[in-house]
């Protein structure tokens, strides 16, 4: 409790003037200036500065390391032509096999070398048959030009132009 300065009688915390003369008390009390308390935002906002720093931190450090990736593994395994795929199921007038069909019936036919090796790359179709370019991917040689008829199913070799 603090006294008036002006009569002396008790003044109750947080009174603004004295009970018994009237006289403003706020800021002295017993001859001393009461200083109002201070808020402590320094306190926390340095708190909370350091709450931000800890949780980037913390997240930097459980953030996985970017890891190079190993290249993408070639698929070994035979080609196989589906009959009806779409965009390259191409029958021609006549033929009683597809462009698909001939492919894989052409490379059937080079059995001395690897199969992953063996390119084939189709001419069209040309007077009853499809016309076919061979390389061997592997070592870069060109194995000719081919024909598979349409009709037999018969495998030739055509004539190079």
């Amino acid at each position: 409790m603090r006294t008036c300065e002006n009569c002396g009688a008790r003044v109750p915390a947080g009174a603004a003037s004295c009970p018994e003369c009237g006289v403003y008390a706020g800021e002295y009390a017993e001859g001393e200036v009461i200083l109002p308390r201070k808020p402590r935002y320094r306190l926390w906002l340095s708190l909370l500065a350091a709450a931000a720093v800890i949780a980037a931190v913390s997240f930097l450090l459980t953030k996985p390391m970017p890891t190079r990736e190993a290249p993408a593994r070639v698929d070994q395994t035979p080609v196989h032509v589906v009959h009806d795929r779409p965009g390259g199921a191409f029958r021609a007038k006549g033929a009683v096999l597809s462009e698909p069909e001939a492919i894989r019936l052409l490379r059937r036919n080079f059995t001395n070398i690897k199969p992953e090796c063996v390119a084939i790359l189709s001419n069209g179709y040309h007077d009853g048959a499809y016309l076919m370019t061979v390389v061997n991917g592997c070592d870069n040689t060109r194995l000719g030009k081919w024909r598979v008829d349409g009709q037999t199913q018969a495998i030739t070799r055509a004539l190079e132009r």
